[in-house]
């Protein structure tokens, strides 16, 4: 029977697996979409256009002599525009041909067309699912905010200051913040509302304690009270806290939520949720570049579709919740201005238009050949440390 499980579940997992495949490589096509549409648009002679890199699984040509191509490995794919990677070719039609401006477009089209599609995420992740703020589900007499806070109060801050994913605030970490500021320690003259000992033997006392929520009840801001229990340790210092009374397992009494956005509150902050992880992957990079945070906070392709599938198993809204994020990320990493990536090709345009004559195509090709095998030997390595440390 257990080996029947086992198997059910390896099967299951294999599932989700080939999920997270499809995500990935539906974000590389959209990625190549955008160089493929700008192509299009502006001109240029196009060769193929393909998902994955390795040995062809499907190939098909159209009329026009494109061929439209699914590869073996899903790390990536490419929009084969003649011309691009040599000297000399005599097409109008050729990439390099091109005046510099309808390059450039080309180029960025690809990581503009993840955002939007990040955008759309967002859009569909916010109305369906919720994200940073939070709606109170229910509050049934029994609980310590009864007479406070109503079932659909929507709660965006933590007494003046409000949620910001971008900087860590979640709700969690605002109250938290409040209590470490306010009620850091136990005193002689606190009423203990709730005393407990752990699995491991140790003594906490629970205090009740006020505070100021930022509320959205019925389209009205205002600064509610509301009062949760500080858990103490042993020697009065901070430890904890619940919104919960003193049965801590009547989860019942008091149950919140991500509050799902309206239509029209969605369409207003899709954009604004996008940019803002944007903006906070650039501030990991930062990080990492600093030192202030470790490699192994980052992942490659198979790291990427292990999480896709293990938190997919967990819930549908983890898929929700990834499918922006993953598609942001790859708008703003193929900006970089790393060899073999959009953002280097854009920085030779640049360049060439500048100076006012290209570039030598051979030393473009040792750059993006030298860093496509330093950024696939990267991406290995972070992926190796994932999985042995």
């Amino acid at each position: 029977m257990l080996q029947l499980l086992s198997a059910s579940t390896t099967l299951t997992y294999i599932g989700y697996i080939i999920v997270a495949i499809i995500v990935l490589l539906f974000m590389v096509l959209i990625h190549e979409l955008g160089h493929y549409t700008a192509g299009k648009i502006l001109k240029f002679k196009i060769n193929e256009f393909s998902v994955g890199f390795g040995p062809k699984i499907l190939q098909k040509k159209k009329k026009n002599g494109e061929l439209i191509s699914l590869r073996a490995f899903p790390l990536g794919g490419y929009c084969a525009f003649e011309g691009e990677t040599e000297d000399g070719i005599e097409s109008e039609q050729a990439f390099n041909k091109q005046k510099p401006w309808k390059r450039l477009i080309v180029l960025f089209f690809g990581a503009f067309f993840n955002f939007l599609s990040a955008i759309i995420f967002s859009f569909i992740l916010l109305m369906s699912a919720g994200y940073d703020i939070v709606q109170v589900n229910s509050v049934s007499e029994d609980s310590i905010n009864y007479s406070y806070l109503q079932t659909s109060d929507v709660i965006y801050g933590v007494d003046g200051n409000e949620i910001d994913f971008l900087h860590d605030k979640s709700l969690s970490v605002l109250i938290s913040l409040e209590i470490e500021g306010n009620y850091p320690k136990l005193n002689e003259t606190d009423e203990i509302s709730y005393e407990f000992t752990s699995t491991d033997g140790e003594t906490y006392r629970m205090v009740l304690r006020e505070i100021n929520y930022n509320v959205r009840r019925d389209g009205v801001e205002i600064l509610q009270r509301g009062y949760i229990n500080v858990v103490y340790d042993k020697d009065g210092n901070y430890s904890g806290w619940s919104m919960l009374s003193t049965d801590q397992e009547d989860a019942d009494e008091f149950a919140i939520s991500s509050y799902k956005y309206t239509f029209v509150e969605a369409l207003k902050e899709c954009v604004p949720f996008t940019c803002k992880w944007a903006v906070k992957i650039l501030m990991i990079f930062g990080q990492l570049l600093t030192g202030q945070l470790s490699i192994t906070s980052l992942g490659g392709p198979v790291t990427t579709i292990n999480m896709i599938a293990s938190y997919t198993q967990q819930s549908f809204n983890y898929l929700l919740l990834l499918l922006p994020l993953i598609a942001v990320n790859l708008a703003v990493f193929n900006l970089l201005p790393i060899p073999a990536l959009d953002g280097c090709q854009m920085v030779f345009v640049l360049i060439e238009w500048i100076r006012g004559k290209p570039i030598n195509q051979k030393i473009v090709n040792i750059i993006n050949n030298v860093g496509l095998l330093v950024l696939l030997g990267f991406v290995i390595i972070v992926d190796i440390l994932q999985f042995v440390l």
